[in-house]
């Protein structure tokens, strides 16, 4: 009898120890489950954010080194900027082209010596002193575009040429950086100014042209909304915050680092939250507690996936049509072009007609309308031989890869005219536009993306300048004599005109 007295305190002892001891392995070896599973979270998190981050400055350079090469890689530029500045050019196609088309607030071209040749403060030529302190900010990405230029230059004709695309170079032909210029943070991009078909350099330093393109705190937010980045903005590296990612996107000697910061709800605070109560309550809470907590991750991880192709599609398209957009469409040309994945091909430049009247007179809610459906009307006629892009405002750009005779692309701008010039009816009334094209070949009429797409347009001015609601090919003379191509405007006489019914 002694003994099994003795005996039974001993095993509920050993019990209720086993109890505990198996209680509290489970509780440290969930706590260290959560923790882990936290910190995996936040760090997959953090990357896919800041992944995120660095593609969006990526972009960003990649749009100004791409906005920037209409006047660095041209022939044009290389006869007006060498032997003495011609002004008009420097005005036309610098001061006022680089600002007003891609708000590239500062230019400013460097000579072989290190010095200004002329400085551009938006639409505004200035002395070339006034680049001096914003080249000398920007030194270190001047010399390396400079040696970027002699690492791929090769002699032609007594000169130097670079030859190939300089946007398909690995690594770029461009030095580009974000940074903070008086007070604004933007992007910045130096490259050399070379030709692009039959004028060469001469031995020794090119002309480098460095431009600022700045990112306001609108566009930033407008950045971090597209991004799912709460209050996202940039300043020099400082203390860390509680409740704030960071990723350095600039770094220059002698100087505090650049950072991108934003605010963040990490996931292992929702982690925590959600399932310290559980698990001290029970087993099951506790697992019921994990599963909601992964199930409720996994959307997180969606969501930013389906942002993130979001992104990608609002990259490539235009807001308000839908269609494919200047980048997608160069995209595309510089395929044909450079891959040669064919022999010819055309492009078409279209403007509608009297456009205009339609927003002066309804406001641009109906314009938009007018827009949309003639977008659509537009890309139904091409369908599939070719792609409809918008560039901006009322002007679309056409690359036809197929059915390229030209009688069928004749054809195929009469049905894409009169599709146009049906009545388009909006709230509050009916309007009825035009429109006008510009058709060339390539490599008929010119041999790079850029001259071809110049050679369109320079048509569609031709067609715009005859009457408009017609279509223009390349390389027609003035009138119907000798050597010149029949030029047609559709039968439907309303081509012309654009009349809105209240």
């Amino acid at each position: 009898m002694m003994f099994n007295h003795t005996a039974r305190p001993n095993i509920t002892i050993a019990v209720y120890a086993l109890c505990l001891a198996v209680l509290t392995a489970f509780a440290v070896s969930n706590l260290q489950i959560l923790s882990f599973a936290g910190g995996v979270a936040d760090d997959v998190r953090s990357e896919v954010e800041q992944h995120l981050m660095q593609a969006e400055i990526d972009r960003q350079i990649d749009v100004l080194f791409r906005d920037q090469s209409q006047i660095s890689y041209w022939d044009k530029t290389v006869t007006a900027l060498g032997g003495g500045v011609d002004q008009k050019f420097v005005q036309d196609e610098i001061a006022d082209w680089l600002w007003e088309d891609f708000g590239i607030e500062s230019s400013v071209v460097i000579q072989p010596d290190g010095t200004p040749l002329l400085s551009v403060f938006r639409s505004l030529v200035m002395d070339p002193a006034a680049g001096l302190p914003y080249v000398a900010r920007n030194r270190d990405l001047v010399e390396a575009a400079r040696q970027k230029y002699l690492a791929h230059r090769t002699p032609r004709n007594g000169g130097f040429v670079v030859t190939g695309t300089p946007a398909r170079f690995s690594p770029p032909f461009h030095a580009s950086d974000v940074r903070i210029v008086d007070g604004q943070f933007g992007v910045v991009t130096a490259q050399a100014i070379i030709p692009d078909d039959e004028e060469v350099l001469p031995d020794g330093m090119p002309q480098v042209l460095l431009t600022f393109k700045p990112l306001s705190k609108e566009m930033l937010a407008g950045i971090g909304e597209s991004l799912g980045l709460e209050d996202l903005s940039v300043a020099p590296v400082a203390a860390p915050v509680e409740g704030r990612s960071s990723m350095v996107v600039s770094q220059l000697a002698g100087q505090p680092p650049l950072a991108a910061s934003w605010k963040v709800e990490l996931p292992s605070s929702i982690i925590w939250n959600r399932a310290i109560g559980p698990l001290v309550a029970s087993f099951v809470v506790v697992t019921v507690a994990l599963l909601m907590v992964a199930l409720r991750y996994g959307r997180a991880i969606q969501a930013l996936q389906q942002s993130e192709a979001r992104n990608r599609h609002r990259a490539t398209h235009d807001n308000l049509t839908g269609l494919p957009n200047r980048l997608q469409f160069d995209q595309a040309l510089d395929a044909i072009i450079a891959e040669r994945r064919q022999n010819r091909c055309a492009i078409l430049c279209l403007d509608l007609d009297k456009f205009k009247a339609v927003n002066d007179t309804h406001g641009h809610q109906a314009g938009d309308v007018v827009l949309k459906t003639a977008a659509r009307r537009v890309a139904d006629a091409v369908g599939e031989t070719g792609m409809t892009a918008r560039v901006g405002g009322d002007e679309f750009i056409i690359l036809l890869w197929d059915n390229l005779e030209r009688a069928n692309v004749l054809d195929l701008c009469d049905t894409i005219i009169t599709s146009v010039c049906q009545d388009i009816a909006f709230e509050g009334g009916v309007a009825r536009i035009g429109a006008s094209v510009g058709v060339a070949w390539w490599p008929d009429d010119a041999l790079s993306a850029k001259n071809i797409i110049r050679s369109a347009d320079e048509a569609l001015y031709r067609a715009k300048d005859n009457g408009r609601g017609q279509t223009w090919f390349a390389g027609d003379s003035g009138d119907l004599g000798a050597g010149a191509t029949e030029r047609r405007k559709p039968e439907n006489g309303v081509t012309t005109k654009v009349t809105v019914a209240a």
